[in-house]
């Protein structure tokens, strides 16, 4: 597998895994705010690994700064889960984490970056890891 890539494999894409997720995950925000994760660990799985999703509400604004926050989101995740990964295979845990935007949206940040998001994300991924 690839140190920086995000495959097929690695993300969160059946509706009973949001649902179950999003029913009984635990929720953490990041300090400035701005982006809350809700995750749930499975101990001794059969696979370890992290499985994420990324998601905006439609109350943040249009479709298309929608899909941009979700694509700096996994891209942020991307570049920062090696320390996070390492800590679920060496513990055997399956982890799914759900990101999504809490105080973000189009009126207050009309021109997102990744570098807006990225401290919130490796913020929520030490939490993360710490509570593996």
């Amino acid at each position: 597998m690839k140190n920086f890539s995000l495959s097929r494999n690695e993300r969160v894409k059946k509706k009973k895994d949001f649902e179950i997720v999003f029913n009984s995950g635990t929720i953490l925000v990041s300090s400035d705010l701005l982006i809350k994760s809700i995750y749930l660990f499975e101990y001794n799985a059969k696979y370890s690994g992290i499985k994420i999703a990324a998601v905006v509400s439609k109350k943040a604004g249009k479709a298309v700064w929608r899909n941009r926050v979700k694509r700096l989101i996994k891209e942020a995740y991307r570049l920062n889960k090696k320390t996070a990964l390492i800590k679920t295979t060496e513990k055997n845990v399956k982890a799914k984490i759900i990101f999504s935007s809490n105080k973000l949206n189009e009126k207050k940040f009309s021109k997102v970056k990744l570098k807006d998001i990225s401290p919130g994300i490796v913020e929520l991924i030490g939490k993360i890891s710490q509570q593996i």
